[in-house]
């Protein structure tokens, strides 16, 4: 009889040699019982896990035995062929129809006889059933080491893990420490900052992981494709950085098939939360803004079929322009795009362009961003708001450095106490008296000094150059360039129009008799100043039916009426109180 033989051990843990082994044991049953093996038909999985069906060695067997290459398969045990009950049940079906035995020979069991159906059945439970328990008593010793305060095998960005407490010899004969901590690693955790910061402050997860790479920063396993979108995603969705360590959030689950695995969240009551202060890399204002820009980027990257969560544009969080994402047709409430790519292009509604709203009404995109930006110069970007602002920032660091000498005072001296430390262990070092624990103690105490030394280097710093507030003409020859400010940076300024003005609609005034903000002006002019040319000016023309609104026309002449269109804006101005007035800044301006 022609068989083949099937090999395999579970893990990198375990030795080699058990491969060798299970040959031997079933060699030495082939030869007894005067069978036929052939080299080529011996067949061996090296760290494969029992519980995977989709291993190579296996699935060469398979083929074999569907090309009629031998009659029976000898194993050591059934285990070898799988750990799962309904995997190795499978298999056993499988060979059966295609009429190869299998043998195994510490079971002693042959299949092909009616008596050895029970046998299977019943190993095929032991099987599993120790695959359950192992997975128990693993379980169990990693949640103790977790109890203890050591780490458990997490491979996280900005923290490297140090050996703490007895080295000892396990059963193994193996040394080995009590456990393993996790530290903050300085370099990466200066990464991890500048992500955080970067991505607060509106920058793409593209642009953040291609300057990562372009300044050749390493990943943490130093990968040649470098950093990319999703690294970056996982850094700022880890709620590790704040000190928050949540262990078992997530379990694996393994398809049966293919062997890949699928996270799947655990209930709150099987997670294990610690707050560890010391390992906080990021405050928790950081974090809560890292918060709301992932909730400002929800449905911009591209939806799964079927999802709850609404695509959005990805002009939404990475706008083009300074109004980009931000403008309706009151018409239609649909979207105002740039429609023409002429001059520096239009702007116009969407629907229109397709046909279905009446609104064909297009305005320069330079005109509508000079006439909105002109306009927050004269209300809510005034010299004198940005100067207010600027004093009162100035009060509020002033009194924060109050306390500065008390604290440069206190860490001078634990400093100095510090100094004295390392002074000890190196006497104690030079008596001869070394070890791998004085030396780790010794570059403990060396680093904590370097860090007080950058806090007081630091808060001295900042005593001696506390902020001042710029003079009154420094912030007019900034505002004079508000417009050219801004687009230094289209992305983070269009951002920040878009939290102050909120959605702007575009009200199209196509007909004469509907000119009422046209009327109301000429009114206005006619009671107050001389009437004069006043060409494509951006003057406000009354108040739109939202009492925190501002219009403002675009271009539209005293003279002859043209077809033009009224912005209407939510302008928050909350935080600029007028000290005289007590009130916002916009019914100041109305009351002049």
């Amino acid at each position: 009889m022609k068989v083949a033989i099937y090999a395999r051990y579970s893990s990198e843990n375990q030795s080699e040699k058990s491969i060798d082994d299970q040959v031997r044991v079933c060699k030495n049953y082939i030869q007894a019982h005067e069978m036929i093996i052939d080299d080529n038909h011996i067949y061996v999985d090296e760290a494969m896990s029992g519980s995977i069906i989709n291993r190579p060695g296996l699935q060469a067997l398979e083929k074999a035995a569907e090309n009629k290459e031998f009659e029976a398969v000898v194993v050591d045990d059934l285990s070898r062929l799988s750990r799962s009950n309904h995997q190795m049940l499978t298999l056993v079906l499988k060979f059966n129809y295609l009429q190869v035995k299998i043998i195994s020979v510490s079971d002693g069991i042959v299949t092909g006889d009616d008596n050895s159906k029970l046998g299977v059945q019943i190993r095929g439970l032991i099987n599993e059933l120790y695959l359950d328990d192992l997975k128990k008593k693993t379980m169990r010793g990693l949640e103790g080491q977790k109890l203890r305060g050591f780490s458990t095998g997490e491979n996280v960005y900005g923290y490297h893990t140090k050996p703490v407490g007895e080295l000892k010899l396990n059963k193994k004969g193996q040394a080995k420490y009590d456990g393993m901590v996790h530290k903050i690693d300085p370099d990466e955790a200066d990464i991890v900052k500048r992500i955080y910061k970067e991505f607060v402050s509106g920058k793409a997860l593209a642009k953040i992981a291609r300057d990562l790479n372009q300044d050749k920063v390493p990943t943490k396993r130093c990968y040649r494709g470098g950093w990319n979108t999703s690294t970056i995603s996982r850094i700022l969705k880890n709620e590790k950085y704040t000190g928050l360590w949540i262990w078992r959030k997530y379990k694996n689950a393994r398809d049966p098939v293919t062997g890949k695995i699928k996270k799947i969240p655990r209930p709150k009551e099987e997670r294990l939360s610690t707050q560890k202060e010391e390992l906080r890399i990021i405050d928790n204002d950081t974090w809560q803004k890292a918060l709301k820009r992932w909730q400002e980027l929800n449905g911009a990257f591209p939806v799964r079929k079927g999802s709850k969560i609404k695509q959005k544009s990805y002009v939404h969080t990475t706008p083009v322009h300074l109004l980009s994402g931000i403008m309706r047709c009151q018409s239609c409430g649909g979207a105002i795009v740039l429609i023409s790519g002429k001059g520096s292009g239009y702007y116009g509604c969407y629907n229109a362009k397709r046909k279905t709203c009446s609104n064909t009404l297009t305005v320069s995109r330079k005109h509508i961003e000079k006439c909105i930006i002109s306009d927050l110069k004269e209300t809510i970007l005034t010299a004198e708001n940005v100067e207010y602002v600027y004093k009162n920032l100035e009060k509020v660091i002033v009194n924060g450095l109050n306390d500065a000498p008390v604290l440069i005072k206190k860490k001078k001296a634990q400093y100095e106490k510090l100094f004295s430390e390392i002074q000890n262990y190196l006497n104690f070092i030079k008596t001869g008296n070394f070890s791998k624990a004085v030396s780790e103690a010794l570059k403990e105490a060396e680093n904590k000094g370097e860090l007080l030394n950058q806090e007081i280097t630091s808060l001295e710093f900042q005593k001696q150059n506390s902020f001042k507030a710029p003079p009154k003409e420094w912030i007019n020859h900034r505002l004079g360039k508000l417009h050219e400010t801004l687009n230094k940076n289209t992305t983070f300024s269009a951002l920040a129009l878009k939290e102050l003005l909120g959605q702007v609609h575009l009200e199209p005034i196509s007909d004469k008799d509907e000119d009422f903000y046209g009327i109301m002006n000429e009114n206005f002019r006619d009671s107050s100043a001389p009437a004069g040319p006043q060409n494509d000016r951006c003057d406000e023309k009354g108040d739109s039916p939202h009492p925190k609104s501002a219009a403002y026309s675009l271009g539209q002449s005293p003279f002859s009426f043209k077809p033009y269109y009224v912005a209407h804006t939510k302008i928050q101005t909350l935080a600029l109180l007028d000290d005289r007035h007590k009130g916002s800044n916009w019914l100041h301006w109305r009351r002049r």
